[in-house]
């Protein structure tokens, strides 16, 4: 990770916020935080190839926060793809692991945007899951 980097950040902290919701250590009003970080134009593909909106999204989280005790995400390898005035193509390695015997490796891309006043927001995201 970058200091001078808003996209490395953004990874970071937003996987920060959904590591805390999903383990239960999210504070009160979390969820519209964590939510604050996606466009309202978001869209994913999942690993299984399945498509979901924001709508889709906050539901998700809605439903499973708290439910993974001992969950962590580990990020690395984060490269800009593609940068231009709005935004920028980031790739980067998620693993995720409940503490225990599930662990997963994930390669993602994501589109990032950013505005002028620096506020970056996910637009676009892909997950692939790995061998490790």
């Amino acid at each position: 990770m970058s200091d001078a980097n808003p996209y490395f950040d953004e990874i970071q902290a937003v996987n920060a916020e959904v590591e805390a919701w999903y383990s239960g250590a999210a504070q009160a009003g979390a969820l519209d935080h964590l939510m604050a970080h996606f466009s309202p134009q978001f869209s994913m593909i999942l690993p299984n190839g399945g498509t979901l909106d924001w709508p889709t999204l906050r539901e998700i989280f809605a439903q499973h926060g708290g439910q993974r005790p001992n969950f962590k995400i580990q990020i690395t390898d984060s490269t800009i793809v593609a940068q231009y005035a709005g935004g920028a193509v980031v790739t980067y390695n998620e693993r995720q692991s409940d503490g225990e015997h599930s662990r997963n490796l994930r390669r993602s891309t994501a589109v990032l945007e950013i505005d002028a006043h620096g506020k970056v927001q996910w637009r676009h995201l892909q997950e692939t899951i790995c061998a490790e």
